[in-house]
């Protein structure tokens, strides 16, 4: 087992303006990424500027904050790690979900636009206007799916090409068998639509056999107070069940195994106290298995002042919590805290400024990229 990172371009997407690597999946020297960005902006030379020693955009509409996000789209591109990506999809939005079947041949897209030059609403909520996209040859060619547009969409998650979830705001939970082209709405769990209208899950999962799990904090629920409560939904059920609580936790982020990696384990990584504290105050990982009942065992607590972002789950035992230490006076620092025997003992790694990554869980295998470096380590 290697956990140092190996460096394998150091030109990854650096073909395509404006910088970024977007939420990007790498397989062996081939990329695919769902990238959300902002236009490309130019400036004038200094010799046609108003004043020289101030950058001057090269159209009016530049200058404009509202002009520039009302031009952000999402896109998907698709070529090799050290060579140009080829821009596949793209679509107006500031916002964008996706999913791609194993073999990159099936790919869903969902895009959020708001229009920021509209009047702000007296409720503050600016309208959102969501469309879905498939494509059923590897990106070559997409079509528009029938989708009710003031729903936004914040996660789509397949069994298959034609079985899914897709979450949006509320939270509300749909389920298609037929690929998208039809959507049936499952009724959420008791409080979890009773905060904001664009209230979320905390965490949000679906396992190998299709159980959905989701998480969100209750100040009370029945003999529940101030905790995290997990619920979850079989494939064939049209209602949600109670799993388990994280009592006095506010869940950050919540994984199960892969298809591979044994029984059927689910993990959460949570921040301890009230939802409404959530920063810089350490962790808490813990998992617990499908059967009934199902009793959570805590695994490890991480110390403040790290701020906790996310959590992987791999096979041969390895877990990542990702954080953040802002505490300094200097940038914010980027860390990954590994296992490698299911949580029995732990090793920290400062990763530095990290500008995006992604975990393949059925290799424990992790890319991490910063500026135009692309770099791996496996465990």
């Amino acid at each position: 087992m290697s956990t140092g990172w190996e460096t394998i371009s150091t030109n990854f997407m650096k073909g395509d303006k404006p910088y970024g690597g977007g939420n990007f999946i790498i397989r062996g020297d081939k990329a695919i990424s769902l990238k959300v960005a902002g236009p490309v902006i130019t400036f004038k030379p200094a010799s046609e500027s108003s004043n020289p020693d101030v950058a001057e955009p090269t159209e009016d509409w530049m200058s404009d904050a509202n002009q520039r996000m009302n031009r952000w789209t999402v896109s998907v591109l698709r070529g090799s790690i050290n060579g140009n990506l080829v821009r596949l999809f793209s679509q107006p939005g500031q916002d964008g979900v996706w999913w791609h079947s194993p073999d990159w041949s099936t790919l869903y897209v969902s895009t959020g636009w708001m229009d920021y030059l509209s009047p702000i609403p007296s409720d503050g909520l600016t309208p959102q206007v969501t469309r879905l996209w498939r494509s059923s040859d590897g990106g070559n060619t997409w079509v528009q799916l029938n989708w009710p547009e003031n729903h936004n969409i914040g996660h789509l998650l397949f069994l298959d090409a034609t079985r899914s979830y897709a979450i949006g705001w509320g939270p509300h939970v749909w389920r298609t068998t037929d690929g998208g082209s039809s959507w049936h709405e499952i009724p959420t769990p008791p409080l979890a639509s009773l905060t904001k209208p664009r209230a979320t899950f905390d965490g949000v999962d679906l396992a190998r056999d299709g159980t959905l799990r989701v998480a969100y904090y209750v100040d009370e629920l029945h003999e529940t107070k101030s905790s995290s409560v997990v619920y979850r939904l079989r494939w064939s059920d049209q209602q949600f069940e109670p799993e388990t609580v994280l009592s006095g936790q506010t869940v950050v982020d919540m994984k199960s195994v892969p298809k591979n990696a044994g029984e059927d384990t689910i993990y959460a990584l949570a921040s301890p106290g009230p939802h409404s504290d959530t920063m810089s105050r350490g962790g808490i990982i813990s998992m617990w298995t499908s059967t009934q009942p199902a009793p959570v065992r805590q695994l490890h607590e991480f110390a403040a002042p790290l701020s906790m972002s996310g959590l992987a789950v791999g096979v041969r035992g390895v877990l990542i919590a990702y954080a953040t230490d802002s505490s300094g006076s200097g940038a914010p620092h980027d860390f990954s805290l590994y296992s490698t025997d299911a949580g029995k003992s732990w090793t920290q790694s400062d990763d530095g400024l990290m500008l995006g990554g992604y975990f393949d869980a059925d290799t424990s295998t992790e890319y991490g990229l910063s500026a135009y470096t692309l770099k791996k380590r496996q465990f």
